[in-house]
């Protein structure tokens, strides 16, 4: 079946194009959620969202472009509003420093060193002990790769506020990326 047939049998209700749809899309969903969240449990919450709104959006879903690509995109989207849908935990994370007191060497990351399974887990932990708000800009500009004007629009943010986030989202990740990397002895001090 193609996306186009499994888009329009969950339009037309149809249970087993929906559960092809999820099981096609769930790894890619699942990655997308795993990177924005804060942890297995949230992620589980904010997929579940995901695909709720994702089956309520497949209406809007254009002919003309990539279809995978629009919905990655929604699903981004879609994982930022469930994180905004928890105001409180969101703002207060922001103003909260994660692991201000650990060392880090300071050095520049060697991507090479990111290729084994063990330390995909550890960039992913450095990604997590990022603010919400750090973890947001820090994914969508360098991991989902969307531009800065797309960003600033969908976040509803000032240029200057966008620029002054990312440089602290970045210069922490790497920070806690490193730190990670040198606990692990993947790292010389």
């Amino acid at each position: 079946m193609s996306t186009r047939e499994l888009i329009e049998g969950c339009l037309h209700n149809d249970t087993t194009a929906q559960r092809h749809f999820y099981v096609n899309y769930s790894p890619r969903i699942m990655g997308i959620c795993m990177r924005y969240a804060s942890g297995v449990k949230d992620t589980e919450l904010m997929a579940a969202y995901v695909f709720k709104n994702l089956y309520k959006e497949l209406v809007k879903c254009p002919n003309d472009i990539e279809m995978d690509q629009w919905i990655d995109e929604r699903a981004i989207w879609n994982a930022i509003a469930y994180l905004h849908q928890d105001k409180q935990r969101y703002f207060i994370a922001k103003t909260t420093r994660y692991m201000e007191n650990k060392n880090s060497t300071g050095e520049p990351v060697d991507e090479a060193v990111l290729n084994t399974e063990e330390s995909r887990k550890i960039y992913l932990a450095a990604l997590h002990a990022l603010t919400p708000s750090y973890r947001i800009l820090y994914n969508l500009t360098y991991v989902d790769g969307m531009t800065p004007d797309k960003i600033i629009e969908n976040l509803e943010i000032a240029r200057e506020t966008y620029k002054a986030e990312l440089e602290q989202a970045r210069f922490q990740f790497k920070q806690h990326l490193n730190t990670y990397l040198h606990e692990n002895g993947l790292r010389k001090q």
